[in-house]
């Protein structure tokens, strides 16, 4: 071999594995597990036509053995879940939070305590969104294979490739995790880790409270209409959401949103105004009609102090020129910690901040509830005190 023959990582070989397929299986390794310090955990899903992902596989490894749960035979989850809310035992799992959305559809909760091993790689300086097998390369220098992303999970039987793949997934998750903790805990970051995994249950609060009327601030035209037509936005879009969820389709299958948008900017009154919509379909106005346009009823009856708060514009050149210091602040900030600057501080929470300081009367001062919760915890002194200083100078 000579010098410049590029050096390969060998090829991980599937581990043995145990398929679990009756409740009985399950209850039982679910009682070996209880015994466990920390599982890894992974899921392997579809969701192409539905709104829920659908399980098809979930994979258990507790560092010694790798075990397979065949989900389409399982009605008693009791046992599982029992083990998922076990305090006590730290659920392993690499950029988790699709992987979250499987467990609340069908264990109606999140599994806790959580360890992303993705976070911890990225507050440990190994890279940005990394993946398992780039992880696991950098940490044990072997090649875990990526050749059944694709596939149908849930035909059954399933194949050979597809459990060994499965397995694969999963099998140096609890190893990671004892590494980046101890680098962690090493480093003072350990906090930064829990505080960064306890949000990540947040993303899905919305799916236990049964309350979308925030989503409407996902249309980032919304900053265009009128406080009426903003009203009629918030409620289509909180009953769009509902109503995807109702159905188990996606949510542009509902309606798309250029169609809502139009919907409620216009304040339709009438089934042949809503047929008029491009991509409004005739069954969509024959099951869908009558609802639709009592909320935009609603909307329109309402007074201005029922609307929402007018979205704030545009940034000004001006103020284009103020998020790219605060951008520049964090970049140089994220360089001195080692971190990536979109872990430090994203453009999406910038952005709130900028607003919140814009609308301050002389003499105020930023509130913790205008400032977005992922510049609170660990980040408050590192980058958002820093950053309110930089606004307000």
């Amino acid at each position: 071999m000579t010098m410049d023959t590029p050096v390969t990582a060998p090829v991980l070989p599937a581990p043995t594995y145990t398929v679990v397929t009756t409740d009985a299986e399950l209850a039982v390794a679910c009682a070996r597990w209880q015994l466990s310090e920390a599982l890894g955990l992974d899921t392997e899903f579809m969701r192409v036509s539905t709104f829920y992902p659908e399980l098809g596989l979930l994979q258990v490894a507790d560092g010694e053995q790798v075990t397979l749960i065949d989900p389409l035979g399982i009605k008693d989850w009791q046992p599982f879940k029992a083990l998922m809310l076990n305090p006590a035992i730290v659920k392993v799992v690499h950029s988790c939070s699709e992987d979250l959305l499987v467990f609340i559809t069908f264990l109606q909760s999140v599994p806790m305590p959580i360890f992303d091993t993705q976070i911890a790689a990225a507050l440990l300086g190994e890279g940005s969104s990394l993946s398992y097998q780039n992880l696991v390369k950098q940490r044990f220098g072997v090649e875990v294979p990526k050749t059944e992303t694709r596939s149908d999970w849930l035909q059954r039987p399933l194949t050979r490739e597809q459990l060994d793949y499965a397995a694969l997934d999963v099998a140096y998750l609890v190893q990671c995790w004892r590494a980046q903790r101890d680098a962690l805990q090493q480093q003072g970051r350990e906090t930064w880790q829990q505080e960064e995994c306890l949000r990540l249950a947040d993303i899905y609060r919305s799916e236990f409270s049964g309350d979308f009327s925030d989503y409407y601030l996902n249309f980032k035209s919304g900053w265009q209409l009128r406080p009426r037509s903003l009203l009629a936005l918030q409620k289509l879009a909180n009953w769009r959401e509902q109503r995807a969820r109702k159905r188990n389709r996606p949510r542009n299958w509902i309606l798309k949103d250029a169609a809502l948008f139009t919907i409620a900017n216009s304040l339709l009154v009438s089934k042949a105004q809503l047929a008029a919509v491009e991509e409004v379909s005739e069954n969509f106005v024959r099951y869908e009609g009558d609802e639709v346009l009592a909320l935009v009823q609603q909307a329109s009856s309402a007074s201005e102090a029922e609307c929402p708060p007018k979205q704030p514009p545009p940034l000004t050149n001006a103020q284009k020129q103020q998020l790219r210091r605060m951008q520049e602040l964090v970049e140089a900030r994220a360089n001195e910690l080692n971190l990536p600057p979109e872990l430090l501080g994203r453009k999406r929470a910038l952005m709130p901040l900028l607003y919140a300081v814009l609308r301050l009367q002389p003499g105020e001062t930023v509130r913790d509830a205008d400032i977005p919760l992922e510049l609170l915890g660990w980040r408050r002194q590192l980058i958002l005190e820093p950053l309110l200083k930089l606004l307000q100078s």
